[in-house]
């Protein structure tokens, strides 16, 4: 088992809460801008708005990512991508956020050493995460994986779901 030196958690499942509080958050936004919908209201906020980063910012692996997206999605004319910075459990995380023109897009997540925690192929508030090599070359088919059902989106029910 590898252990983490910052934390003193077992890599895995310093990994594990990360991935699960970026999902949180996600969740949290996009089902906030699922009841404006319902409800016929619209807002012009974006998801860590607050928290957005220079890209010249970033550790040198989060910055290559960003790269990678920049020269790909946005610079292809066909989505953006942004750089933020987020707090778990006091830790400092970089998170390369991408958007397609589309609801689908990609997310890394990086220790402030560059160290990958996590990548995911997204689809509005759902996330797959699976090794960096297999999301990044679905930028270039734009295919998703098996386990990301973009039917389970808050959109593809056929129950309306509010938040209590």
């Amino acid at each position: 088992m590898t252990f983490d030196n910052s934390s003193g958690l077992p890599l895995e499942d310093r990994e594990t809460k990360i991935r699960q509080a970026i999902a949180a958050e996600l969740l949290d936004f996009w089902q906030k801008r699922y009841t404006e919908y319902i409800e016929d209201r619209d807002t012009d906020e974006q998801i860590w708005d607050d928290r957005e980063l220079n890209p010249e910012e970033l550790s040198e692996n989060a910055y290559a990512a960003y790269q990678f997206y920049r020269e790909t999605v946005e610079m292809g004319d066909w989505g953006s991508v942004r750089a933020y910075r987020m707090e778990v459990e006091e830790e400092a995380i970089e998170i390369i956020y991408v958007v397609t023109d589309g609801d689908d897009g990609w997310l890394e997540a990086y220790d402030l050493d560059g160290n990958l925690l996590g990548a995911a192929r997204r689809y509005i508030e759902l996330l797959a995460w699976r090794n960096v090599e297999d999301v990044r070359g679905q930028v270039e088919t734009g295919d998703f994986p098996p386990e990301l059902n973009c039917e389970s989106t808050l959109w593809g029910r056929s129950e309306v779901v509010t938040q209590e």
